[in-house]
């Protein structure tokens, strides 16, 4: 579910043309009392949420580089929307886009003030992806205000205070488009993943990657599949992966899903990989901890 860069900028553009931009960690986040669960409906995790005061359930997605609010949703939370664009997904195609600025969204146990969110229509999403209405995508934003501990099958996801973090080395996050990375080997091939947790389908990798690595040999394929988040529906060949590494934990038998030419990161890993961990995110600190479920 990861947006990319090529409409970010398009939107970051956009914005500064309207007034000042709220960087992704922008407004205060304030602590509050009561730590929520999950709802995990396949490989998919929902949070409760309120968006200026309105309640719902978020989708969670750490490769949103903004929370997305359906128009419908918006208009009902009293969200001014303004201007007018075109943004890119994971999908084929383009979706029209506005923004809302000065939104307060309530998940996770905080409060964070003076946001800004995309404004789209997520009828699609809905229908095609998740299978009923969604009305928001709870971004970085969330990530980027605190350090959280994950346990995505015991429905857990809390806030870690700084100094009650793992005392092990964690692995090392970096970032491209706005969206955090980590390293992982795929059969051998060191790559720089997506660490999305809005992916919730097979393990996503770019066609040159593919290649790279050998997998696109007639043996490895497995068929193709339709995926695809905002934009539409797009193919994707099904490869088998024989090990993934990720923080010297191996996997072995993954299915993966090659994405058309030219189409997002060269990995991305979501719910299907990462449920398999207890995890402590530290998006600030640029760090994760991932222990192996018992």
């Amino acid at each position: 579910m990861s947006m990319r860069a090529v409409w970010m900028a398009a939107g970051i553009a956009l914005l500064s043309a309207c007034g000042a931009v709220p960087g992704p960690a922008s407004g205060s986040a304030v602590l509050l009392a009561a730590e929520p669960s999950l709802r995990v409906e396949g490989n998919r995790i929902f949070l409760a949420a309120r968006v200026q005061g309105l309640a719902t359930d978020a989708l969670l997605d750490s490769g949103a580089e903004m929370t997305l609010v359906d128009k419908g949703f918006a208009a009902e939370a009293g969200l001014l929307a303004f201007g007018d664009d075109e943004v890119k997904g994971t999908g084929a195609g383009t979706e029209r886009v506005q923004f809302a600025q000065g939104v307060t969204i309530a998940a996770a146990g905080k409060q964070l003030a003076d946001q800004t969110v995309a404004i789209l229509d997520l009828t699609d999403i809905s229908e095609r992806v998740v299978g009923h209405p969604l009305t928001v995508i709870l971004g970085r934003e969330i990530f980027d205000a605190g350090i959280y501990a994950l346990d995505v099958d015991a429905g857990r996801f809390q806030s870690v205070a700084p100094e009650a973090v793992p005392a092990a080395e964690p692995l090392a996050l970096s970032e491209a488009n706005g969206i955090k990375q980590v390293a992982i080997t795929i059969d051998g091939v060191p790559v720089l993943a997506d660490f999305d947790l809005g992916n919730g389908n097979e393990i996503l990798l770019s066609r040159e990657f593919a290649e790279r690595a050998g997998l696109l040999e007639p043996a490895n394929i497995l068929g193709t599949k339709l995926g695809g988040g905002i934009g539409g529906p797009v193919e994707r060949t099904l490869v088998r992966v024989e090990t993934l590494e990720i923080g010297g934990h191996v996997l072995r038998n993954v299915t993966a899903a090659v994405s058309p030419p030219g189409d997002g990161a060269d990995a991305n890993i979501g719910v299907s990989v990462l449920r398999d961990f207890t995890l402590v995110i530290d998006f600030a600190g640029n760090r994760v901890w991932l222990e192996p479920r018992a």
